[in-house]
């Protein structure tokens, strides 16, 4: 796995906030949040108390191994993948559900906004802002973010008991890889760089040439 490192951290409240940086990332980029504008982080920083903090908040945050991390949005590239891929999944794999970004992972330790998601359990019941049993996580990279998505979210989401799939897209770049629960273990694809990806979880087949040219990348 790559080495996650992080740039300078700030003290908000008390609180140290890191902004990740990294090679790819998503198209959200992280960033420290303006005190003025934002009331205290929690100050038991667990995933209970940060779930019960973020639903009063005007903006979004993500929490991990104690620490609460604030973002903003993307590009129009990242956007278009994303919802490239949900309009093909989506259909796809009804009666289970898909969400964007507007749903949070939950593991253990941690609460992540993922680009893409679905699950089939009904325990993840619709209305519901939390996911806890995901069968398949797709993240779009971007230059900010993608450290993060290879390396603490790959640990954070592969936690999980039910995820079979978890998949990584570049939005600069014709790119993707998959990674596989095979037993106790995950094993990973090599990189596809066209023709169609493969989604075993969920039994369908994505062209990425087409994805990419609707998204104009």
């Amino acid at each position: 796995m790559p080495v996650r490192a992080f740039d300078g951290a700030v003290e908000l409240h008390g609180h140290e906030v890191r902004a990740a940086v990294g090679d790819r990332g998503r198209g959200r980029k992280r960033r420290s949040p303006n005190a003025g504008d934002m009331s205290a982080y929690p100050d038991d920083r667990d995933v209970l108390t940060f779930l019960e903090w973020e639903r009063r908040q005007p903006e979004r945050h993500e929490f991990s191994v104690g620490r609460t991390l604030a973002f903003a949005g993307g590009t129009l590239g990242h956007s278009a993948l994303a919802a490239g891929l949900i309009a093909r999944i989506q259909p796809h794999v009804r009666p289970c559900r898909t969400h964007a970004s507007d749903a949070l992972i939950v593991t253990k330790r941690s609460a992540r906004y993922a680009d893409v998601l679905v699950t089939c359990d009904e325990r993840d019941a619709a209305g519901e802002q939390t996911v806890r049993y995901p069968k398949l996580i797709i993240e779009v990279l971007s230059e900010s973010t993608a450290a993060i998505d290879r390396g603490d979210k790959f640990d954070e989401y592969t936690t999980i008991d039910s995820l079979e799939e978890y998949v990584l897209i570049d939005s600069a770049r014709r790119w993707a890889r998959s990674y596989r629960r095979n037993g106790t273990a995950w094993t990973t694809t090599l990189p596809f760089t066209s023709g169609s990806i493969d989604l075993p979880s969920i039994e369908l087949a994505v062209s990425l040439d087409e994805l990419y040219e609707e998204a104009g990348l």
